[in-house]
């Protein structure tokens, strides 16, 4: 079984890499859910921040490719996380 690991902005649980590798080392993997590109969008803005900025643009699931998980609730991905307050 593969190792899936979950983006720290929207909860997506289904990334590839781990977004940060143990020495703080981004994967530069770009998560499908929210569009966050570790090691890039997160340079100027903090996690909290580009959660609040995909919240604020209306949580939209972002990848074109690569298609949302059916029946995909954004702010259930983050309760699931434990991103969000239930």
């Amino acid at each position: 079984m593969t190792a899936v690991y979950l983006c720290p902005v929207c909860g997506y649980d289904q990334l590839q890499e781990p977004p940060y590798g143990e020495d703080g080392t981004a994967s530069y993997e770009i998560c499908p859910s929210c569009g966050v590109e570790f090691g890039h969008d997160d340079d100027e803005c903090s996690i909290e921040e580009l959660r609040q900025n995909w919240l604020q643009q209306g949580a939209k699931w972002w990848s074109q490719s690569t298609p949302s998980p059916q029946d995909w609730e954004p702010h259930e991905q983050l309760k699931k996380a434990g991103i969000l307050e239930t």
